[in-house]
């Protein structure tokens, strides 16, 4: 798959206040970028859309001044920035559509705070289906090519990666389990 998103992590960033940390898969490469959700919301804000025949391109420059991003890289950078982006506007749509949707929490955080979530990389799936009979809270759902694909990453239960275990083409990953260590058990109350 181009391109797909897995984690975000918030990370000092100095004057420039909280920079926005979120993997992505580019060439069946984990990259974590930071900026990306400022970049899409920016676009979105000025109503362009995916199918633009520079924009890939253009969204490379624009987090390259955050991120280095190899030269020999870039064109695969702006496949999966425009596949990423294609789902950042489906996913704003859908809850443009029906509202928001509330994931409760996990340990005292609110469930979208946590970076636990599935990747599917399209490259990978032969589109067997197992990983969506086995999945029953909708985190997957299959795509018009006969693939699958992350329909809704939050409604993954955090620390479950039994999707990935019976996926025997490896096309599901999950960050690792350590970045869970990171979430202890907040009191009720605090914030």
């Amino acid at each position: 798959m181009l391109g797909a998103a897995w984690g975000q992590f918030d990370l000092c960033g100095g004057k420039r206040g909280m920079a926005r940390y979120r993997q992505i898969i580019v060439e069946g490469q984990p990259v974590g970028l930071l900026g990306l959700d400022d970049v899409f919301k920016d676009l979105q804000a000025q109503g362009r859309h995916p199918q633009e025949s520079d924009l890939g391109m253009e969204m490379v420059q624009r987090l390259s001044r955050d991120n280095y991003i190899p030269p020999s890289a870039r064109q695969g950078f702006a496949l999966a920035l425009t596949h990423e982006y294609a789902a950042f506007l489906n996913r704003a749509e859908a809850t443009t559509a029906s509202g928001k949707r509330s994931y409760g929490t996990w340990r005292g955080y609110p469930r979208e705070q946590i970076p636990w979530y599935p990747i599917v990389d399209e490259d990978l799936c032969d589109g067997c289906g197992v990983c969506l009979k086995l999945c029953s809270v909708g985190a997957l759902q299959p795509t018009d090519n006969g693939k699958v694909s992350v329909a809704d990453p939050f409604a993954c239960i955090v620390g479950c990666s039994s999707c990935a275990n019976v996926c025997k083409p490896g096309a599901i990953i999950f960050p690792p389990r350590s970045i869970l260590d990171a979430y202890t058990i907040k009191p009720p109350g605090r914030h």
